[in-house]
């Protein structure tokens, strides 16, 4: 069974249909890349699955349980997490003061190991914690909002493009702990402007068009594809 399942999803905002018959699946364990041009509909596939679209047709399934018109707030219920390209932290708040939100309901053994594991996995955050999380840098700020959507502990996380922006040393970094967190047994679905990078980590990847899966495979399949990579994701050759 996929961990996540849309079938023939039609969603967009307001009477604006931006996504056609939408199909992919995302299994347990899997490091899925959403890849396309601008304008293709890759934040809004993700925004639909967290309940921020208006949702025209179709389903979206999570280990065969519906979230197709539920409120956020149950979705995350179900296992999930959402970190969106922006906004994804509170700006007036320290990192550590952050971090303590986002497991405000362990104690303090808890809280102290959930603490410790974050800045195992991102030192720079140990190093930093006291200072406000709108001084950081735009890699810093990303690590803190993966940070607070893994603490959330869920079996799947949704990103909307993680590497924005950002300068290629933050960039490998990133997705070097993405790696890691799927290596532990996280689930992720990551949309990507960067094909370039992603596609060095992700197990799978679904290439979108005008809101529609326009090829799918593995991220050999894709570089393999001379037409997607140069249509569809508008880079030369990328060398595995």
């Amino acid at each position: 069974m996929s961990l996540l399942a849309i079938n023939n999803l039609t969603a967009g905002y307001g009477k604006l249909e931006v996504l056609h018959g939408v199909s992919l699946a995302v299994e347990p364990g899997q490091f899925v890349a959403i890849l396309g041009p601008n304008g293709s509909g890759k934040s809004t596939l993700v925004k639909s699955v967290f309940g921020l679209t208006r949702i025209f047709g179709g389903l979206i399934l999570m280990e065969n349980n519906s979230l197709a018109g539920l409120p956020t707030e149950q979705i995350g219920g179900h296992g999930l997490a959402y970190i969106p390209q922006r906004e994804n932290v509170f700006t007036g708040m320290t990192i550590r003061d952050n971090l303590l939100l986002a497991v405000r309901k362990l104690d303090k053994t808890a809280t102290e190991q959930a603490l410790n594991e974050v800045y195992q996995l991102f030192p720079i955050l140990e190093q930093r914690r006291n200072q406000r999380a709108g001084r950081l840098s735009g890699g810093e700020r990303q690590m803190l909002a993966i940070a607070l959507g893994w603490l959330s502990r869920p079996r799947l996380m949704l990103l909307d493009e993680p590497s924005a922006g950002l300068s290629p040393l933050f960039v490998k970094e990133i997705f070097r702990v993405l790696q890691q967190l799927c290596a532990s047994g996280l689930t992720l679905a990551v949309v990507e402007q960067n094909a370039r990078s992603v596609l060095r980590w992700c197990d799978y990847a679904y290439v979108l068009r005008e809101g529609q899966v326009a090829f799918q495979g593995t991220a050999a399949d894709i570089l393999a594809d001379e037409e997607t990579v140069k249509n569809y994701l508008g880079v030369g050759r990328i060398q595995q």
